[in-house]
């Protein structure tokens, strides 16, 4: 890392300038709400623009140490991009529309401006060390240890919860095995019947207990030796030393992952399955140097890319787009590795069509709701009815798909499933060919509007700080609840230190560092600066191993719920394994030289 031996008079001089105006930036509040907290409190005031001047002192002078400071220029986009959600997703949340920007266009413009050089100072400063060849780690330990290090740190909560918690969604799926409910693919076939095993197991014991437990335990041990894995594979490359720790840390302590570790839901395997397939892909791309690729590898690919598909309905358009990426670059370098992606792709190919094609008819299984992908068009074209008035043929056109007696009413702009519930499944196609017509010409009529029913659909992810307020707990729900939706056909107990935890986490929330650290926001940025990062680098092959994490971040805009934790889970998995491929993961450590 090249540094300048002192401070010229311009350097100086931006130095002060950065200084002055994102501590201005920070201190500026688009509402009330926190100059009144602020006013009411000198102390507090005077606390925290210490706090601010001395951290914004000491980032910008490590900055402009470097030699050239300024030369990432994508980096300088994303930071304005990263200002701009700043800026939306303060409105958004405040008013749920960009009406809080309006207000005053000086401190807009302060709060906006003030942040692209702080932000922009982070993402250089980190990359850097990413980069940083001196600092390399030292801790070359296998899986195992990692695997039982996280296991035992994750624990505490299991015993707050044993057996378990379960999700709405499992809920379903529960009644669906019992025959309360016709089976449905609406949540993945497989993971039912997964869940069919464990309670025909539960079913010796003569206790739903069992079920829960089994399956619980089974799903901690399975994340905690993949990420263990991970881990290990970090500390035998050549990772900056603080990356491990953090990793393993972040790991360990956040509550993210034990709370979703012990919980039956389908969206903890399905983001085992993302992290799995990103690391089978590390494996292709490692630099082979002539050698063939190992069937282990080829093997590997296949049952991540099957997973993916299996666990989560929209998984094959992630494995598919992956893999043609995949395939493409192999081709390009004309090496023998184009046959792992092949494989791979006959076995997706082949398993969907097996399961969509004859499984689920043969059985009777009802397909995936037609509704289910429909989250962001519904939504647009029900806030543009809520607040624009409508032609007598556009009025006809949604008519003719949902009930436009209803929708302005049920219209939550960070909840779509009101909205797709009011969705005519006996329309006929020529109804919803209007309707679809009708959409696409409204969105050029109203475009401002459709773009504010995008936004707040979806600012959760990409807005660090936001938790929803629809699904706020990490528990996922108020277990004690939920014994009722299964009374007469599966009785399952409920600990009584869940509500207990939920509370405490619930608590913590309220400290923003701690929220940031646990809001879907920052892996989502995370994800962005990781791809940036990507692209800057002169080879490119990493940034395929990537893919699975963008397509998850594109996949939870287009989502049902605006900020929803379980959704965004893959991206948390794979956060630090996104970073490690800004460093050179194919780098081995340097032995030690023996003299």
């Amino acid at each position: 890392m090249k540094l300048t031996p002192r401070f010229t008079p311009l350097r100086t001089a931006q130095y002060c300038l950065c200084c002055i105006l994102s501590l201005v930036a920070l201190m500026t509040s688009l509402g009330a709400e926190q100059d009144l907290i602020l006013q009411s409190n000198p102390f507090a005031l005077v606390l925290v623009l210490a706090a601010f001047a001395m951290g914004l002192a000491l980032l910008y002078y490590a900055w402009l140490r470097l030699k050239h400071p300024f030369s990432q220029g994508l980096l300088w986009v994303l930071a304005v991009v990263f200002a701009a959600l700043t800026l939306l997703g303060k409105s958004f949340d405040a008013l749920g529309t960009t009406e809080l920007i309006t207000q005053s266009k000086l401190k807009t413009l302060v709060f906006f401006i003030g942040r692209i050089p702080l932000y922009y100072a982070v993402m250089h400063l980190l990359s850097r060390q990413l980069q940083n060849t001196k600092s390399k780690s030292t801790y070359r330990f296998g899986a195992l240890p990692y695997t039982m290090g996280l296991f035992i740190c994750w624990l505490p909560y299991w015993i707050m919860t044993f057996p378990g918690t379960l999700s709405n969604d499992s809920i379903t799926q529960i009644k669906e095995i019992l025959g309360a409910l016709p089976m449905s693919n609406g949540n993945p076939i497989f993971q039912t019947w997964l869940i069919r095993i464990c309670l025909q197991i539960s079913n010796l014991f003569q206790n739903a207990d069992v079920m829960i437990a089994l399956y619980c335990g089974l799903q901690a041990l399975l994340m905690a030796w993949l990420l263990g894995s991970l881990l290990s594979k970090m500390g035998r490359s050549a990772a900056p030393h603080w990356l491990v720790i953090l990793s393993a840390v972040f790991y360990a302590l956040c509550p993210i992952f034990p709370s979703f570790a012990f919980c039956v839901g389908k969206d903890t395997n399905f983001a085992m399955a993302v992290l799995f397939f990103s690391l089978s892909i590390w494996r292709i791309l490692q630099p082979s140097e002539g050698k063939r690729i190992s069937a282990l590898q080829i093997i590997s690919l296949c049952v991540a890319a099957v997973l993916c598909v299996l666990l989560r309905n929209p998984g094959v358009y992630l494995a598919l787009i992956t893999l043609v990426i995949l395939l493409i670059w192999t081709l390009i370098k004309r090496n023998r590795l184009w046959l792992a992606p092949v494989s791979a792709l006959i076995a997706l190919v082949c398993i969907y069509g097996a399961l969509h094609g004859l499984i689920i008819p043969t059985l009777d299984i009802a397909p995936m709701p037609e509704t289910e992908n429909y989250s962001l068009p519904l939504q647009q074209v029900a806030r543009i009815t809520a607040s624009a008035e409508l032609t007598d043929e556009e009025k006809t056109a949604i008519d003719g798909v949902l009930d436009l007696s209803k929708l302005k009413e049920e219209y939550n702009p960070e909840l779509s499933d009101p909205v797709k519930n009011l969705w005519r499944g006996d329309a006929a196609e020529a109804q919803k060919s209007a309707f679809w017509r009708t959409w696409s010409k409204l969105l050029i009529k109203h475009p401002t509007t459709a773009f504010s029913a995008t936004f707040a659909n979806t600012y959760g992810y990409i807005y660090p700080g936001f938790i929803s307020e629809i699904k706020p707990t990490l528990l996922i729900g108020d277990q004690s609840t939920r014994t009722a939706n299964l009374t007469g056909l599966l009785a399952y107990s409920v600990n009584s230190n869940a509500a207990g935890l939920k509370a405490f986490t619930n608590t913590l929330a309220q400290f923003p560092p701690y929220r940031i650290l646990i809001s879907p926001g920052l892996y989502g940025w995370i994800t962005l600066f990781t791809a940036a990062c990507l692209l800057h680098k002169k080879d490119k092959r990493y940034l395929i191993a990537a893919v699975p994490a963008i397509f998850t971040l594109a996949g939870c805009t287009l989502s049902a719920v605006n900020g929803y934790f379980r959704y965004a889970m893959p991206l948390y998995l794979i956060a630090p394994f996104l970073l490690w491929l800004c460093t050179d993961p194919f780098a081995a450590k340097a032995k030690p030289q023996v003299k």
